[in-house]
């Protein structure tokens, strides 16, 4: 009996570990097991009133806290009957698209990239990469900025409430924005180039993806692609969608009838693929739909590139509009439900409320990326080393860590 045990999977947000066995050339066992601390969040936000929750959901992660707060602020329009203007619409699309560029750079040039170079962390990698790494910052940079111009910090937006925002950007905020976009561009292109000529496994698994219909990342319809098919998905994914926890495991994972699914970069782009912008998507060379988990990484590249462009387009567009900075309207309670979805950077986002009358929260469920993405994840991996048990041991174990960070797993908030 061969033993392979990673104690602790480096370069992925939060803890987990890999357990696998293998006898006479044959996987006996694999198990993923996650193991960060429960939180509890869903039961901190019984109780609390409505402008409460997006403000203490953000804290379910410091990469994606846009995303659990734009999400969250959804789901009360949703219950209270709230119809935000064009204007608090683009500026949310603006917000989401700072907080995929913080996600995106942090994972694919810090997390990743070392370990495709074969280096131990990117300052490794600074006497060789330096160009490369002051890119990265630099972008990472311009989605601090948008997060700050928009939601009045860096991490954990402040501004955002129902109907609109406390606080709105000004003008010359605005401009400043576009013109640190277009010097961006450039990097944004060079990131999709070195990320597209990176080498992979040639390993594909099928899958189900599952994502929102259109380029806007704030869409309200969901498709689901199913052998080349796509299908309307449910408002109401609670109905379909099977929570359940695996030993030794603080991470929820997520099936839809008994089968894992594929949301994120990888799924978004299968999903919408005759959607994208045809300049941008001739530079891929990969087939629609895609079923290799690695393609996600080249996914997330092109969504930087066209994320900045759909900035610019956003700038223009409030620049040629004043924006109305009226107060939103008073928001009035009352006994409900709502549900708020979007895409955060690694994927659908879903959050699910119930108020009473006086708009205090009865009942919270938090749908995450990662939790959505984990039987996935370990149906790949084990697709995967059976393929490749030929392979040296430190090899193998290379691959895998590897393929698992291709997934860009966020535990932490799988095990909120």
């Amino acid at each position: 009996m061969s033993t392979i045990s990673l104690d602790h999977i480096s370069k992925i947000e939060g803890h987990a570990s890999l357990n696998i066995k293998i006898e006479k050339n044959e996987l006996k066992n694999l198990e993923l097991e996650m193991v960060e601390g429960a939180r509890f969040f869903e039961n901190i936000l019984k109780g609390k009133k409505y402008d409460e929750l997006p403000l203490i959901s953000a804290r379910i992660c410091g990469v994606c806290s846009p995303a659990h707060t734009l999400t969250a602020v959804r789901a009360v329009e949703d219950a209270f009957g709230i119809n935000p203007n064009k204007t608090v619409k683009l500026l949310r699309e603006l917000l989401a698209i700072g907080g995929l560029l913080q996600s995106h750079i942090l994972h694919l040039y810090f997390l990743l990239l070392p370990g495709c170079l074969g280096y131990g962390s990117a300052l490794q990698m600074i006497p060789k990469y330096q160009k490369e790494i002051n890119r990265a910052l630099k972008i990472k940079r311009l989605g601090n900025r948008i997060m700050t111009a928009i939601g009045g910090r860096d991490i954990h937006p402040l501004t955002v409430v129902a109907g609109g925002f406390s606080k709105y950007p000004s003008s010359e905020d605005l401009k400043s924005l576009m013109e640190e976009l277009k010097v961006v561009q450039e990097d944004a292109l060079k990131t999709f180039d070195l990320f597209s000529r990176l080498t992979f496994p040639n390993f594909e698994h099928k899958s189900t993806y599952i994502a929102v219909h259109g380029k806007n990342l704030l869409g309200d319809k969901i498709s689901l692609l199913e052998n080349a098919i796509p299908k309307q998905f449910p408002h109401d994914y609670e109905e379909y969608m099977k929570k359940y926890f695996q030993h030794d495991s603080t991470a929820e994972f997520v099936v839809i009838e008994g089968k894992g699914y594929t949301v994120g970069a990888q799924a978004r782009l299968n999903v919408n693929w005759n959607l994208q912008d045809k300049e941008l998507r001739d530079l891929l060379k990969v087939k629609s739909p895609s079923h290799s988990p690695f393609s996600n990484v080249v996914f997330q590249s092109f969504e930087i590139m066209s994320g900045v462009k759909r900035a610019i387009e956003i700038i223009n567009e409030l620049i040629e509009n004043p924006i109305n900075t009226d107060p939103p309207k008073e928001v009035k309670p009352k006994a409900s439900t709502g549900i708020g979805v979007m895409e955060a950077p690694r994927g659908l986002l879903f959050h699910k409320y119930t108020f009473d009358e006086h708009g205090y929260c009865t009942y919270a469920n938090v749908t995450t990326p990662t939790s959505q993405n984990l039987k996935m994840l370990e149906d790949c991996l084990e697709a995967f080393v059976k393929a490749h048990l030929h392979l040296p041991k430190d090899t193998l174990i290379t691959e895998v860590e590897k393929l698992i960070r291709a997934f860009d797993p966020c535990i932490s908030c799988s095990s909120h």
